[in-house]
């Protein structure tokens, strides 16, 4: 099978666990990528931590991970309250797709998996953080309706994507 042929077939993305058999598969692109310390990462503030898989033909190419907290959480600050409910955040840590497999739609498909997901676990925002030099992570994110905000610390830029559905139309 030539190179077109094999671009034009469609990734999975599935959800895994460290106790899944497929979460030993992933280990290795997590470690070309060099994502493993925002893979490993706990804080006592994360409500829940979920990661995707991208798989071609059954081998994993990428993977995303995002933790839920309240908004502001991470940041020592207090709870922001909308509609006398407090509101939370689905905050990406870890985001990566093999070089190789890269521009064939594999990252947008894990970012709107995360979307779909975070709006299920009633985020009202997406948020993640990257560097100045991550082009195409950025070019992505920005193509997806993301905010922008650089950072006052360091090289880097914080990207911030809306969930609506997640608040709510306001009641009448």
């Amino acid at each position: 099978m030539g190179r077109d042929a094999s671009r034009e077939m469609k990734e999975t993305i599935v959800e895994v666990t460290e106790e899944s058999r497929l979460w030993k598969q992933l280990w290795p692109v997590i470690e070309q990528l060099e994502q493993q310390p925002y893979i490993e990462v706990q804080a006592g503030h994360f409500r829940s931590s979920h990661m995707f898989a991208a798989l071609v033909e059954g081998r994993p190419v990428g993977f995303l991970r995002f933790v839920v907290q309240r908004l502001g959480e991470d940041e020592g600050r207090p709870p922001i309250v909308f509609r006398d409910k407090v509101l939370y955040e689905a905050k990406i840590i870890a985001f990566g797709v093999l070089p190789e497999e890269r521009n064939r739609g594999i990252g947008r498909s894990l970012q709107q998996e995360a979307m779909r997901r975070a709006e299920s676990l009633a985020c009202c925002q997406v948020r993640s953080r990257s560097d100045y030099e991550s082009v195409a992570n950025y070019h992505l994110k920005i193509s997806l309706g993301f905010g922008i905000q650089p950072s006052l610390e360091d090289d880097s830029v914080y990207f911030v994507k809306a969930l609506p559905a997640a608040v709510g139309p306001e009641s009448t």
